[in-house]
């Protein structure tokens, strides 16, 4: 009888350290000019040599299987050997699996902070290319009742996505949302940065270590 806490401590312990861990897997495709190089998955914005993890391009495609105990913001990016141009892929790396495209555009999508990183992307996307359709216009134009009209829908559409990624973030309060803050913190009104102050975003910005 005295073995038995002993037993059921022990017992305990197994059953907590045979738990599955909180994995992500990354399955992604790449131009097949790229075929044999490496691609990486970069810690950000504060990456360190030592956690960089690296895979092989195979037919096109490459897998990563990484630890998502600890949700955190990486790039995906191909060798500097790539004889083809193509976009680092941010991504947020969380329990689940992610479907990327490395290319000239690059995609992901499959898991809730990496759809609204997609989300954001095409916001900010959309927002800087009709922003250079109406630049474009304005330098041709000689009206300038016309020119204060384009720069007026040029600051509406700058707005309207300053007002998307907002929401955006503050549905993720979470190392996504964090880094999205970071990157436009200083443009935002005081208003708008106190409400997401108290929202508790400043938990999640990154930090260098």
């Amino acid at each position: 009888m005295k073995f038995r806490p002993f037993l059921i401590v022990m017992m305990l312990l197994c059953a907590v350290g045979c738990r599955p861990s909180a994995t992500m897997i990354i399955r992604g495709t790449a131009p097949s000019e790229c075929e044999g190089l490496n691609v990486y998955l970069v810690p950000q914005p504060f990456p360190k040599a030592e956690e960089v993890d690296s895979t092989v391009i195979r037919e096109g495609r490459f897998e990563f299987r990484v630890d998502a105990s600890q949700e955190r913001m990486c790039d995906i990016t191909i060798s500097l050997k790539s004889r083809v141009p193509f976009q680092r892929l941010l991504v947020a790396i969380e329990q689940g699996e992610l479907e990327v495209v490395i290319d000239t555009i690059s995609v992901g999508g499959g898991t809730p902070m990496n759809d609204d990183l997609t989300e954001w992307k095409n916001v900010m996307t959309e927002a800087g290319t009709r922003a250079d359709e109406l630049r474009a216009q304005i330098l041709v134009e000689d009206d300038q009742a016309v020119i204060d009209s384009l720069k007026q829908e040029m600051e509406q559409g700058y707005a309207v996505a300053g007002l998307r990624t907002v929401e955006i973030i503050e549905r993720n309060l979470n190392p996504m949302g964090g880094f999205v803050y970071q990157s436009i913190e200083r443009m935002l009104d005081e208003a708008t940065r106190q409400r997401l102050i108290d929202l508790g975003i400043e938990e999640w910005k990154p930090k260098r270590e």
